[in-house]
């Protein structure tokens, strides 16, 4: 019998290394397995991410009876592979430039961990992220000081780590991000933090228990910061001259936001915040860079009024006491509104993507005057709510005019049709958007989910058209008069199929070919 031959083993290890930072941690360890070689290889890596779950997991096979033990056997394997990797670096002075250490900790693991990240800072960690998770009844994992006087760290990511008071001056000298999440003891030390972070570009803070208020300002380089989750927040002051993004995503209590000069602002994100149409109004008025803006569950926004040739992207989320959207943005490209209908208008000649969520009772004529204000997008997703229907009256498809013409890809996220009234709502789509292209239905009912494509293709249409009701109001004539070909994908079977054929030769006018993919 021939043997194959492992040459890939045989490689020198520079070559093993590369070839390892391009496979995920799960593969990697499952390759250290296999072969002692590899194990070699992987425990220098300069990349170490550890994760308990990968170790423990997989126990299905396990008999309930031997669970916890052998749980308790695969964490004290992961101990000693997290042990022999970091050693073998630090004893042999290797550079680390990631460590990242995803683990559940008992008490008796925190000296342990200590020791990790001791070897880590040893071996001129660059990036280091600690995503711990501690039992409810224990106290919690507090960060060695030694972390904050590392400055070889250019990353820092700790995760239900307790930051405790510190003595010292702290010194992160090249920390260009910093993610913090978990419990504060002194919510000056964060405040410190922040301030000793002078060349720091990017800060996010989540469900950051502890602190009560943020000021951040002389941070030179900073261009992105977030507020995430966070509850007991009075007051939160920014001012940075090159900050370009900055995310609030708060719970919906009162929080004094100061924003002051942010010169190149070009990203704004606001969840559950206590702001008025006023504060908007001047911020929008003092940081004309903003290009992207966010607004969701902000619920004290009555009557927002926009006027911007820079804004690219708006988003409206359950803002409940909107009433009225006044948009005025030349180079706007992309609107998502989700909510009930409102009194709206826009100004916007680049408009290419709408995504639309309607909430509470639709009446059809106030959404087809909201879908009339639409600037006429090329594409455009919707979706409806599981106690919503399509159905606009033929008799109003006569009077007034189609909304949108010009959309050629419509997708239609819907909770339940019938396979009955699937040519019922296609008619009413293609009332709507009568020159699509493209038309996608996803349908989800009862934890089911599939969908029917359409693509549609266009000959020379009949311009002697003696009745032309249907597209009267249109400066093109629609789809009956010029579509030519139907090809469908994924339908729910012959029943559907045939009704839809039947839809398709008895309106279309010069209809000649018509496919099942």
């Amino acid at each position: 019998m021939e043997h194959k031959i492992d040459r890939i083993s045989e490689l020198p290890d520079p070559i093993l290394e590369h070839l390892l930072s391009f496979i995920p941690t799960k593969q990697t360890l499952q390759l250290s397995i296999l072969s002692k070689r590899w194990q070699r290889v992987w425990t220098l890596f300069p990349i170490p991410d550890f994760h308990q779950d990968l170790f423990v997991n997989n126990l299905r096979k396990v008999p309930p009876n031997e669970k916890e033990q052998e749980i308790q056997r695969k964490k004290e394997e992961f101990r000693n592979f997290v042990e022999s990797s970091l050693l073998a670096h630090y004893r042999q002075r290797l550079n680390i430039n990631k460590f990242r250490l995803r683990m559940m900790l008992d008490e008796s693991d925190y000296a342990v961990v200590n020791r990790w990240i001791d070897y880590a800072i040893e071996c001129n960690v660059k990036e280091l992220n600690l995503d711990i998770f501690i039992r409810i009844h224990l106290k919690r994992y507090e960060l060695p000081e030694r972390v904050l006087v590392a400055n070889s760290i250019t990353e820092l990511k700790l995760q239900s780590c307790k930051l405790k008071s510190f003595s010292g001056d702290i010194n992160l000298s090249s920390l260009k991000k910093l993610v913090l999440s978990g419990e504060v003891e002194e919510s000056q030390l964060v405040q410190t933090l922040i301030d000793s972070c002078r060349d720091i570009e990017e800060m996010t803070f989540e469900c950051v228990n502890g602190l009560k208020s943020i000021r951040v300002s002389s941070l030179p380089k900073l261009k992105a910061f977030a507020l995430l989750q966070n509850s007991k927040y009075e007051s939160v002051e920014i001012e940075a001259s090159n900050l370009e993004s900055l995310v609030f995503k708060l719970d919906s209590l009162p929080c004094q936001i100061n924003l002051g000069p942010c010169e190149n602002l070009k990203k704004l994100v606001l969840y559950s915040c206590h702001i008025t149409d006023k504060w908007l109004h001047d911020v929008l008025s003092k940081h004309q860079l903003i290009e992207c803006l966010d607004l969701a569950d902000c619920f004290m926004l009555k009557r927002i009024k926009i006027s911007s040739h820079r804004m690219k992207s708006l988003t409206f989320i359950n803002c409940d006491k909107l009433v009225e959207v006044n948009i005025v943005s030349p180079n706007l490209h992309r609107l998502m509104y989700e909510g009930e209908i409102i009194s709206f208008s826009l100004n916007s000649s680049s408009l290419s993507e709408v995504i639309l969520v309607f909430s509470g009772d639709t009446p059809n004529a106030e959404m087809i005057e909201f879908l009339s204000k639409l600037s006429q997008p090329k594409l455009l997703t919707w979706t409806l709510g599981e106690d919503e229907t399509l159905k606009i009256a033929k008799r109003l498809r006569t009077t007034i005019p189609c909304p949108l013409y010009n959309v050629k890809e419509l997708k239609l996220i819907v909770y339940s049709i019938p396979t009955r009234e699937i040519h019922e709502v296609v008619d009413v789509l293609l009332w709507i958007c009568p020159l699509l292209e493209i038309l996608f239905i996803e349908r989800r009912y009862q934890g089911t989910l599939d969908n029917i494509s359409f693509k549609f293709s266009y000959g020379n249409p009949i311009y002697k058209v003696r009745n032309r009701s249907c597209c009267k109001h249109l400066p093109v004539l629609c789809w009956r008069h010029c579509l030519k070909a139907v090809k469908i994908a994924n339908s729910k079977g012959s029943a559907e199929e045939e009704t839809l054929k039947k839809y398709f030769f008895k309106n279309a006018k010069i209809l000649e070919s018509f496919h099942y993919l």
